[in-house]
């Protein structure tokens, strides 16, 4: 395995332990327990280890874009080979102070999940986080420019189709720009963009009503448009 820290999270973490696992002086390698490469690979010529990563435990998830988040990841360092030689390996390993072992025995039914027979073992911990950075907004490359627009009143009255003035509904302009309420006899006035038409949206008293109103139009503006009631 390829131990560069640009390989994610599990890649990190197996390079910490391997790092970790250096100063006992006992080959190790990252290997599956059901491999079956002990006695028989002889490549180390004497007591070795293996590292597998049986389980990611999420720590922390992100709460915002760029938080990161926070991993466990748990491996299980097992020694293959004689006894003795198993035993010796990991004692070197208790007597170096390895700062990522769990003193948590080794769960009886791990062997048989991963297909592989008992043998001494010891489990590891080694906590890592993603970053993912939040979007870069876009870099501004020209000045600010401020366009002016004329703007004119936008004067009505709304009502129903049978003439019936609305009052205390709100007017509002679709893009945001304007609202009002009507008042007692159903007027409203809005300052809208000369010159350009207008679509409005009036709600309330459970009526929801939409009106698209010309560039160039005679005032007061009396909406009477269909009367749609919200479910």
């Amino acid at each position: 395995m390829r131990n560069h820290e640009d390989h994610g999270p599990l890649a990190r973490a197996c390079a910490l332990l391997l790092g970790g696992l250096a100063g006992a002086g006992v080959p190790v390698r990252v290997e599956h327990p059901a491999a079956a490469v002990g006695v028989q690979s002889g490549a180390f010529g004497g007591p070795w280890l293996a590292v597998w990563p049986y389980a990611v435990l999420p720590e922390a998830l992100p709460v915002r874009p760029g938080d990161p988040l926070r991993l466990r990841v748990r491996f299980l360092l097992h020694a293959d080979g004689p006894d003795a030689t198993a035993i010796e390996a990991l004692d070197r390993v208790l007597m170096a102070g390895v700062p990522y072992l769990l003193a948590e025995p080794v769960p009886d039914t791990l062997w048989p999940a991963l297909g592989a027979r008992l043998r001494a073992a010891l489990l590891c911990e080694v906590a890592v986080q993603v970053t993912n950075p939040a979007p870069a907004a876009p870099r501004v490359t020209q000045p600010a420019r401020l366009d002016a627009v004329s703007l004119r009143r936008l004067a009505g009255r709304v009502q129903t189709p049978a003439g019936i003035a609305l009052v205390g509904m709100r007017v509002a302009a679709e893009d945001g720009t304007a609202a009002a309420y009507t008042d007692t006899r159903g007027r409203f006035e809005l300052p809208v963009v000369d010159g350009r038409p207008v679509r409005l949206a009036v709600s309330g008293r459970g009526l929801l009503l939409t009106a698209e109103v010309p560039a160039a139009s005679a005032e007061p503006v009396v909406i009477t448009c269909e009367i749609q009631e919200v479910q």
